[in-house]
């Protein structure tokens, strides 16, 4: 063999670093408290949508109102519930979901648990 080869590994790595930038779909959900008025909770997801930035190209939201949690999450037995669906580039997520993961300091919390998946 010459050294001229590439292993696979060297090339799955190749297009993986290719695709990083492409702009990828996340659906996810939102829980927020549910002693919050709609004023708060529109407040909370406009800041994460504000995290997203210019990368967010594509922004979809459906609310489901307060519904019962199978456990309670922070001393809460239900939450309200928000689904979304957007598109970004796969770095600006990984900072947005850096800031979610970040205890909430001198300010209330109002956004209890977050959970996204990438959709394609």
């Amino acid at each position: 063999m010459n050294g001229a080869t590439t292993r696979r590994g060297d090339a799955q790595k190749t297009r993986a670093v290719a695709k990083k930038h492409l702009p990828t779909d996340y659906e996810g959900v939102i829980l927020l408290r549910p002693d919050c008025d709609d004023a708060t909770r529109a407040g909370a997801i406009d800041g994460f949508k504000s995290m997203l930035g210019e990368g967010l190209q594509q922004w979809e939201q459906t609310e489901h109102g307060l519904k019962p949690n199978s456990y309670d999450i922070k001393g809460y037995p239900d939450a309200y519930q928000v689904v979304v669906n957007f598109t970004c580039a796969p770095e600006t997520y990984a900072a947005a979901a850096e800031e979610l993961a970040k205890p909430a300091v001198g300010s209330e919390e109002v956004i209890i648990r977050t959970m996204f998946l990438k959709t394609k």
